[in-house]
């Protein structure tokens, strides 16, 4: 039994007569009625009564005919399916993210998918970047998303942020409501500090924007991820510095104050392996993530966009 018998009967059912489902395939009578007699033969039982004068469904010929239309529309679904995954309209990337890109980079990605490639879906691991190179090379991620710039062979990259940091306090902390608030003014304060070893990016940021201001900071407690960082900030432990993206979230308990360009700017790259065939992952780069990279210091090589590590 294949789909083209299927279609056959089908063809024959709708019409309760061989000479117009024939005219219809655009076949003669004499193969249509082997096809349908070897059908029968396959499954043995008897689809159609014939006479010379009508056809008509048998009791298994009715149940038949709707699980083959449920069947042939099921095939076509696939066909169709494929087709939009080989020309990357359907597909489920594996993709890793640095926590802050989460905030940053995931609901604009996400809606930028919806928006263009509405079958193509994701399947997100947060993930550092040492994790997420490594999960790249040996393909068990297509795309990654990291804040420092690994020199690894065959990854290309793309920038789709440059943004900068906030001052995160206690929201009944004395200095929370003062305008025009500065980092210098918090000197003197403990610092909640992202662990090194899980978060390099953001605990090296914190330390040049302190030293760029003329202090080093007093780092009194460290945390791995960022909702540690601001529950330990809301405690009163000490104050911190986040990427600005944190402050959208509206996050009670906590004051944000947005600190200048001056005071060291978030990059996040996009990564992937330049020799992924997905379809899909090439359009993601060529159609959302460029879109996404306009405006930020993108990097550029030949291709106007993406550097490839050589």
């Amino acid at each position: 039994m294949d789909l083209r018998q299927l279609k056959y009967f089908v063809t024959v059912a709708e019409e309760l007569s061989f000479i117009r489902a024939a005219e219809r395939l655009h076949m003669s009578q004499p193969p249509l009625s082997q096809q349908i007699k070897s059908l029968e033969e396959e499954l043995g039982v008897e689809l159609l009564y014939r006479t010379r004068r009508e056809v008509k469904l048998t009791d298994a010929g009715r149940v038949f005919l709707c699980e083959s239309r449920d069947l042939l529309e099921r095939a076509q679904a696939v066909a169709h399916r494929m087709r939009q995954a080989a020309y990357g309209e359907q597909a489920v990337l594996r993709v890793g993210m640095a926590t802050s890109a989460l905030f940053h980079v995931l609901p604009r990605l996400r809606e930028q998918l919806s928006q263009r490639l509405p079958g193509v879906t994701l399947a997100v691991s947060d993930m550092n970047t040492d994790e997420q190179v490594r999960s790249l090379v040996v393909d068990k991620l297509d795309l990654g998303f990291i804040h420092a710039r690994p020199d690894v062979r065959g990854l290309a990259r793309l920038n789709v942020l440059d943004d900068s940091f906030a001052l995160v306090l206690p929201a009944d902390h004395p200095l929370a409501g003062r305008p025009g608030l500065q980092l210098r003014d918090v000197e003197s304060e403990p610092v909640v500090a992202f662990s090194r070893e899980h978060a390099p990016a953001l605990f090296d940021a914190l330390i040049a924007s302190c030293q760029h201001e003329g202090f080093s900071p007093r780092i009194a407690h460290v945390a791995r991820h960022p909702a540690s960082v601001l529950h330990m900030v809301r405690q009163g432990l000490g104050v911190s510095i986040v990427p600005r993206g944190y402050a959208d979230d509206g996050l009670p308990g906590l004051a944000f104050h947005h600190l200048p360009a001056t005071a060291g700017r978030l990059r996040i790259d996009a990564i992937w392996r330049g020799a992924n065939p997905s379809p899909a992952l090439r359009r993601v780069v060529d159609e959302v993530l460029r879109e996404m990279g306009h405006g930020g210091s993108g990097d550029t090589m030949h291709d106007g966009g993406v550097q490839q590590d050589a």
